[in-house]
């Protein structure tokens, strides 16, 4: 059965976070090289870099749950009846739903108050708010995952 339109876009968000990341590889280089080979970094480069990695971050965050890829301590749940580990499985996607829902509507709330604001970067004048939309875009999808996820278990909790 091929993936449902939400992990699929979950995992071009997380295609386009590593390539983010790759992208702040690049800058770091650029920057250390011309820092100590020319004594010219890369202007605002820690500010570049910092805004860089804190989107990257945010696109895994949709696919990274949507596969099971978030850490989990088993231990002693492990000896558990399926069903028992389903249920469990259930209801920390209930709260991860309301806790991704929570975060979304703070995130985008940090979104309007810097594009209502203008505020920028100090050393370059690189625009805030951009970070944030992507963060909120990234943190909505999360809340798909986790309701979708939901819907998922309680179809296999049924189907037992």
């Amino acid at each position: 059965m091929p993936d449902p339109i939400i992990i699929r876009l979950a995992k071009w968000l997380a295609y386009a976070g590593g390539g983010l990341l790759l992208v702040a590889v690049a800058v770091t280089l650029v920057s250390v090289t011309g820092r100590y080979a020319f004594a010219q970094p890369v202007p605002g480069d820690y500010e570049l870099i910092e805004m860089i990695c804190a989107v990257g971050v945010f696109l895994f965050l949709p696919y990274t749950h949507a596969v099971g890829g978030n850490i989990g301590a088993d231990f002693f749940t492990s000896g558990l009846p399926v069903h028992w580990r389903r249920r469990l499985d259930l209801t920390h996607d209930l709260v991860f739903a309301l806790i991704a829902v929570l975060l979304t509507w703070r995130v985008g709330a940090g979104f309007a108050n810097k594009y209502s604001g203008g505020e920028v970067s100090i050393l370059i004048g690189i625009p805030i708010w951009w970070a944030f939309g992507f963060a909120c875009l990234s943190m909505a999808l999360l809340a798909v995952v986790c309701i979708w996820r939901v819907v998922r278990t309680i179809g296999e909790l049924r189907g037992e």
